[in-house]
């Protein structure tokens, strides 16, 4: 009497081995025999698993990624950068709808713990070592370029655009919080990346043409040279900033004087580091590419920034500046004042980091 119930048991078993099983959205399509597949056969949201490595520091870098219903050989990219939480899947998913919207390819990199831990591998990009946070001159020493996160980045869009075959050279970037850190540091230390226009929205922190301070507040030990920043303000690069980010007393920000004689909110601390590369650029007799740009209302969120950054990199559409910085005899910003000057000497060796 227990042969039927077996029997069916038995068939159940083997009809659900048989079912095909869903496909990892983050699998590896070369791995999976897609390599070659037409780029309107990928999914709509998914992820691929790239090289993005050298013969010195080889590495794989997972791409999440939002296509429109229709991808060309000459549909744009946008890059968009996670933040600290290393979270690109939840940025991906922010910007996904913009890729039907504006019929271009939203890409969100993951910059992986793994690869290049804390945010010395991240939103410093890897570009030294950690003990260059030190205030002591002779601490810090530069790692070769090439191994820096930027660079593993800038590789990454290469292989992206095999895997999709399309024909783009350049692509633009935006970062929010702690990716738009990695904006800023990668348009300063890394100019020859394949950038077209970059969006910084809402840093927390700068790194400002100031030869006495460790990274990632000045350039010591970096190799970059004042010279070097023609490279870097002719980039265009946006400083999108959030009205309503102006708490000295967010919890994301650095107590540390160094960073606070920055500003004492992100709002002002991007205005700083705009007015001064805007000075560096007149003293240097060179192009200034940069531009400042506010969002009203918005305060320390990367979902309410993202639309206003879509909306400037793919419509070219944006609000008027709420600091117009005039050059006719108006003094812009300067955060050099005695009190700034001593504070940006730092607060001493040993100081904890912030990331």
């Amino acid at each position: 009497m227990k042969t039927l119930p077996i029997l069916t048991l038995a068939l159940l078993t083997l009809l659900t081995a048989c079912q095909a099983t869903p496909p990892d959205p983050t699998a590896d399509l070369a791995e999976s025999g897609q390599d070659n597949a037409h780029p309107d056969t990928f999914d709509r949201y998914g992820a691929i698993v790239v090289q993005a490595g050298t013969a010195e520091k080889p590495l794989n870098m997972r791409l999440w990624y939002a296509r429109p219903q229709r991808i060309t050989p000459d549909t744009p990219v946008v890059l968009v950068m996670h933040g600290g939480a290393r979270d690109a899947d939840n940025y991906r998913d922010s910007w996904g709808s913009y890729a039907e919207r504006y019929n271009v390819l939203v890409v969100a990199p993951e910059v992986s713990q793994a690869d290049f831990p804390t945010g010395w591998g991240y939103q410093t990009g890897n570009w030294v070592s950690p003990d260059s946070s030190s205030t002591d001159a002779s601490k810090g020493r530069r790692n070769p370029p090439e191994e820096s996160s930027f660079a593993a980045v800038d590789r990454a869009f290469d292989q992206l655009v095999e895997r999709f075959g399309l024909n783009a050279t350049q692509y633009d970037i935006w970062g929010h919080g702690s990716g738009a850190q990695f904006v800023t540091r990668m348009i300063m230390l890394y100019p020859q990346a394949r950038v077209r226009t970059a969006v910084a929205a809402n840093a927390g922190n700068y790194t400002f043409p100031d030869w006495t301070l460790p990274l990632r507040y000045g350039l010591q030990n970096t190799g970059i040279e004042p010279e070097d920043l023609k490279a870097a303000y002719a980039h265009h690069l946006v400083i999108m900033l959030g009205t309503a980010d102006n708490d000295p007393s967010h919890r994301l920000l650095s107590r540390l004087e160094i960073a606070r004689a920055q500003g004492p909110h992100r709002l002002a601390k991007g205005r700083n580091f705009y007015a001064i590369n805007q000075q560096w650029a007149e003293k240097l007799d060179t192009p200034y590419n940069w531009e400042l740009r506010t969002v009203y209302g918005i305060g320390h969120s990367g979902r309410q920034m993202a639309e206003s950054g879509a909306r400037y990199l793919l419509e070219g559409k944006a609000e008027e500046p709420l600091f117009p910085l005039k050059r006719d005899g108006e003094r812009t910003p300067d955060t050099r004042d005695a009190r700034t000057r001593e504070l940006l000497k730092g607060s001493g060796d040993g100081e904890a980091s912030p990331f």
